[in-house]
């Protein structure tokens, strides 16, 4: 996509109206299911629809011949859990929020861009097709849900019915509010409730066919606090492409969207919590508490809301299919079609997200910190490596970076990297002597219950170092949506050059324990894995990065760019490596029952370890973020070194040979140590000031 290409900011015309005549004006929302009235359901309609549906009239009556409990004591239980669940659009409700969340983004934000092109398109298929659109946002925030219906609202466009979690629901007012917005409740776990699943079931099925508003839910199913693609709930989704099957619509069309924040309105307690502190409880209370952002104007930067070309769900649900589903029943979509549609989803929230310039800048000093520590980095400094790598990144990796204007000269880019900083002058600043420092951003916490800390409890010398490295790393995440492939292959060249077999080999090995941290999807036909391998060779050999040398794989002149990919990538092999190390030994040193929680706290307690005491393994404070060590763990478990236990839940055994294995093969990797880490140059880094968390913890 052209830089500057269909992008518009919508608050531009907000700030020029009265908000009251805007959000009352004349409307006729453009519905996008265009269903025959007789086919369309309004709520009590889909609420009875539900309880005379067959599987769910069957659950009833099994309950009733197992618990001995009365039907109609379990029909009176079904119609309450419907009651709960089911969404009530209200347009006067929409409209009386709209006031206040257009003042509220007037606020927070300078821009919201929205790719208008894109959306008018989708407005101009809604409006001949009788599919069913299903959106599918990226989940970056809280705010997510709430912008997406903002958008719709503001180009006319009907609100969708919108899943969202029972958190919500238990929030006074709010919860209806919502409600009213388009939400429908769901409950975290069901899976050991019949009558909940069939009931849930149900109603997916009915606001798919018989709905003439679309459906939006997050297909990663929670907030992604590291600020990059988290793996896929495949539940919600699975039950969309069933209602396919039923025949009841011809089609139903995934519509991928991808929002990328300069600054998230959590971006503090991202960090918190990826360090194990839990985020607080919501709450009414707690939601008018967190108004307190408003008080400095565009304090959040600018949104970019990009909207990814429409997924077909018959080009996955075929007509074997459907036949089968005629046939049998009880058939149910194999989990290779819903995985299937899942990472196409995934792929196009990638290629579709819009970079920052705060990732380049926090990617450049993340670099800077590591390999020249005691190097002042300065405006010129920094205004030369972001022109480098913005062209790098953005020309050879085709990374999307939007952009008002042709920026040619060091005046302008020097001009793009502090009005860059400007959202983020509580954690990067420039001293008096115009040189980039980051803001002590943690200050004590005092824990009344320290048995809510998800992992190991970590020193006060560890949350001031960690705080403001991973509110860094927040930042450059993004980068590696478009970076992972270029940084696998540095981790597996050595000084004085790599045979391509070994090269290759390496890269297979690191990229199946990183797809789960990634989301990459699984790919086992060896010439697909080549394929993508030479594709990133050559992008590494136009830059200089490599060089052939018969049939050795060389690092080239470009060490500046050989280190960056490497330094970035090497926490994630790390957490891996000593991980991996913990697991092996675990019998020897632990008599414990090995849980996803005992590792999660022990591997947390090692990191702290080596990272304030070594100069090994896990050097970067991120590190120790528990979002990797889960991420690792379901990986492991994916391949079959962890096993879970036949017969108890939670716990686990290792496969001791493959464990072995793998440790060998990661300490014969050529990984380069930074010459510096966090630890060393924290006083040369930060400037201390005092600092106000933007919520309590």
């Amino acid at each position: 996509m052209e830089q500057n290409f269909g992008f518009v900011d919508m608050l531009e015309e907000r700030r020029r109206d009265c908000d009251f005549l805007w959000a009352t004006r004349p409307m006729d929302p453009l519905l996008p299911h265009m269903l025959p009235p007789e086919s369309v359901y309004n709520r009590d309609k889909i609420i009875q629809s539900v309880l005379l549906d067959a599987q769910v009239r069957a659950a009833i009556h099994t309950i009733a011949k197992t618990t001995g409990v009365e039907v109609k004591d379990i029909e009176s239980n079904a119609r309450a859990m419907i009651n709960e669940m089911a969404s009530r659009a209200d347009l006067a409700t929409v409209r009386w929020l709209g006031i206040f969340i257009t003042k509220a983004m007037k606020r927070m934000f300078s821009k919201i861009y929205v790719n208008e092109t894109n959306l008018s398109n989708l407005k101009k298929e809604t409006q001949i097709s009788q599919i069913q659109y299903v959106y599918v946002p990226t989940h970056r925030s809280y705010l997510d849900f709430i912008l997406l219906s903002y958008i719709l609202f503001s180009y006319d466009m009907a609100l969708p019915n919108i899943a969202a979690g029972m958190d919500f629901y238990n929030m006074k007012i709010i919860g209806e509010l919502l409600r009213k917005t388009g939400a429908f409740y769901i409950r975290r776990s069901f899976s050991d409730d019949l009558l909940y699943k069939q009931i849930f079931r149900s109603y997916i099925n009915n606001i798919v066919s018989h709905s003439d508003r679309a459906i939006e839910f997050f297909l990663e199913g929670t907030r992604s606090r590291s600020q990059k693609s988290t793996m896929p709930k495949y539940g919600l989704l699975a039950i969309i492409l069933e209602s396919l099957l039923q025949g009841d619509v011809p089609d139903i069309h995934f519509i991928p969207m991808s929002i990328s924040y300069e600054r998230p309105p959590e971006e503090l307690l991202f960090t918190y919590e990826i360090l194990g502190i839990p985020k607080p409880k919501e709450s009414t209370t707690g939601l008018f508490r967190s108004l307190s952002i408003l008080q400095n104007p565009f304090s959040h930067g600018r949104i970019y809301f990009n909207i990814g070309e429409p997924i077909s769900a018959r080009k996955f649900v075929d007509t074997i299919h459907r036949k089968r589903k005629v046939i049998h029943p009880s058939f149910k979509i194999p989990s290779s079609v819903v995985e299937d549609v899942a990472y196409h989803i995934i792929e196009s929230h990638k290629k579709n997200t819009v970079l920052m310039p705060i990732n380049i800048i926090a990617l450049l000093l993340n670099e800077r910190i590591q390999m020249k520590p005691k190097e002042p980095y300065t405006l010129d400094s920094l205004t030369k490596d972001y022109r480098w790598f913005k062209s790098f990144i953005t020309k050879s990796l085709r990374a999307l970076m939007f952009e008002t204007k042709k920026i040619n000269d060091n005046d302008e880019i020097e001009q793009e990297i502090l009005e860059a900083l400007k959202p983020h002058n509580e954690l990067i600043v420039f001293d008096p002597s115009n040189t980039l420092k980051l803001k002590q951003r943690h200050k004590a916490i005092k824990l009344l219950d320290q048995s809510n800390i998800k992992g190991h409890f970590l020193s006060e010398r560890t949350m001031q170092i960690a705080v403001p490295a991973i509110n860094i790393a927040i930042y450059i995440n993004p980068t590696l949506t478009f970076l992972a492939e270029t940084a696998f292959f540095t981790a597996t060249i050595e000084e004085n050059g790599t045979q391509i077999g070994v090269a290759l080999e390496r890269y297979q090995l690191l990229r199946k324990l990183l797809s789960t941290e990634f989301v990459m999807h699984p790919i086992e036909d060896k010439d697909l894995i080549k394929t993508e391998w030479e594709k990133t060779l050559n992008i590494l050999l136009s830059e200089d990065c490599l060089y052939m040398a018969e049939d050795l794989i060389r690092p080239g002149n470009n060490t500046q760019l050989f280190s960056v990919l490497h330094n970035v990538i090497l926490p994630f092999i790390d957490v891996i490596y000593v991980i991996c190390t913990l697991l092996f030994e675990w019998n020897e040193k632990t008599s414990d029952k090995l849980t996803d929680r005992t590792i999660l706290v022990e591997a947390q307690k090692e990191v702290e370890r080596l990272m304030l005491e070594t100069r090994s393994w896990c050097q970067h404070p991120y590190c120790l973020s528990l979002d990797l060590y889960n991420t690792t763990w379901v990986n492991l478990l994916s391949q079959g070194i962890v096993i879970a236990h036949p017969e108890h839940t939670n716990i686990y055994r290792t496969d001791k040979a493959k464990l072995a294995y793998l440790i060998n093969v990661l300490r014969e990797l050529p990984l380069r140590r930074p010459v510096g880490t966090y630890v060393d140059a924290f006083p040369l880094i930060i400037l201390t000031s005092s600092v106000s968390t933007q919520a309590k913890l």
